[in-house]
């Protein structure tokens, strides 16, 4: 990848993933058997500043480009897609906080967010409003000069985990979106069980029982949560999840690159058979489209391009249809040895299921991209 770097950006890939590589690489498959991530961490992202990577210094944040932080993020997905998504998701929170709250919420709450001192998780996902989340039913009503929410959000990603929550609903009839604290009466958060991919994510469901908060709680005035506030943790979140699934390509390729070397098969080198060349070659390739990919979404974004939005669906789009492709070839590569959880492949090949449904699917993002490049190619003619 240093072909697509500045020699700093280069140096800061390298440390960071060997930093947390060397930290973390034995006990990822540990967390995925427990089914969360141990405290200490959480606590140590927050002390290496990557909850707050993407904030701005001005914030308390590291100040981060986005290409430093998506670069974060690859070094991230090598070794777990559970303590990506902590990271992502906070940041998902964070950054809306930062950007649409009011001066007393960024002064207070943004400072701790940005320090990691406090874990935020974002909560849009209904039964019935996934995709659409026009479709939201949590509501708020108004009682008594305070706010009152009553809903139930599903498949939160470190719901059960999370110290404060940024709760997007429905106020009479405009989409709204509000902070809730954990201690909170009202408020309160199931495990979702086990599920295929992001064990350790702490998915949970969160329930709003006539949950009271104040006024100032909101974020952003009402109809604004949906068209704005929406979109840019989306956008956020998108990013993340194609450096991700790019990490986990190049965790493929490594591993399947080293079996296919030591490996002898029918008397020959595994790597000497065609149909593992094939394989090897289509991985190697579409892990360098994805990584061009990310790198120009990253690019676009820092430039303040009019087109990063596009740039950051291309990726999304690219990185995690591959990601979910070449994850189940390396399972069938490596045969007995890939099925085994210690190894690693066995957990990308179902977090990158996931990561294909997270922050909109293969079809919502067709869906948003088409109609964009039919107008664009209309131009040309």
């Amino acid at each position: 990848m240093d072909h697509l770097l500045s020699a700093e950006e280069s140096a800061h890939h390298s440390s960071l993933t060997e930093l947390i590589r060397k930290t973390w690489h034995e006990e990822a498959a540990g967390w995925e058997r427990s089914q969360e991530l141990p405290e200490h961490v959480i606590a140590w992202c927050a002390e290496q500043g990557l909850l707050g990577a993407a904030l701005p210094r001005s914030a308390g944040g590291g100040g981060w480009s986005a290409i430093e932080t998506g670069l974060m993020y690859e070094a991230l997905g090598r070794i777990s897609a559970s303590l990506a998504s902590l990271v992502n998701v906070h940041g998902m929170a964070a950054q809306t906080v930062l950007k649409w709250g009011t001066e007393q919420q960024r002064a207070g709450l943004g400072a701790h967010l940005a320090a990691g001192r406090r874990i935020a998780a974002i909560c849009m996902t209904e039964q019935h409003a996934g995709s659409d989340l026009a479709a939201i039913k949590t509501s708020v009503t108004e009682r008594q000069g305070k706010l009152v929410l009553n809903g139930t959000k599903v498949f939160i990603t470190f719901g059960g985990r999370a110290d404060v929550f940024l709760i997007f609903a429905q106020h009479g009839g405009q989409s709204t979106a509000c902070l809730v604290d954990r201690e909170n009466p009202g408020l309160s958060t199931y495990p979702m069980g086990e599920t295929l991919g992001l064990r350790a994510a702490s998915l949970a469901r969160v329930e709003l029982r006539d949950c009271v908060i104040d006024r100032d709680a909101a974020v952003g005035r009402d109809g604004f949560a949906l068209p704005v506030l929406v979109p840019l943790a989306l956008e956020h979140g998108r990013h993340a999840v194609a450096w991700m699934a790019t990490g986990m390509l190049q965790a493929c390729l490594d591993a399947c690159a080293s079996y296919a070397g030591e490996r002898q098969a029918f008397g020959r080198a595994l790597v000497e058979h065609g149909q593992v060349q094939t394989l090897l070659t289509r991985m190697a390739t579409d892990l360098e489209a994805a990584r061009h990919l990310s790198v120009a979404a990253s690019r676009a974004l820092d430039a303040g391009d009019p087109a990063a939005t596009e740039r950051v669906l291309m990726a999304k789009y690219f990185a995690c249809r591959a990601a979910e492709e070449h994850t189940a070839q390396a399972v069938q590569l490596l045969a007995s040895r890939g099925v085994l959880e210690d190894g690693g492949l066995a957990r990308h090949y179902r977090d990158s299921k996931v990561l294909n449904i997270l922050e909109g699917t293969t079809q919502i993002i067709e869906r948003l991209l088409a109609p964009g490049l039919v107008h664009a190619a209309g131009r040309r003619r």
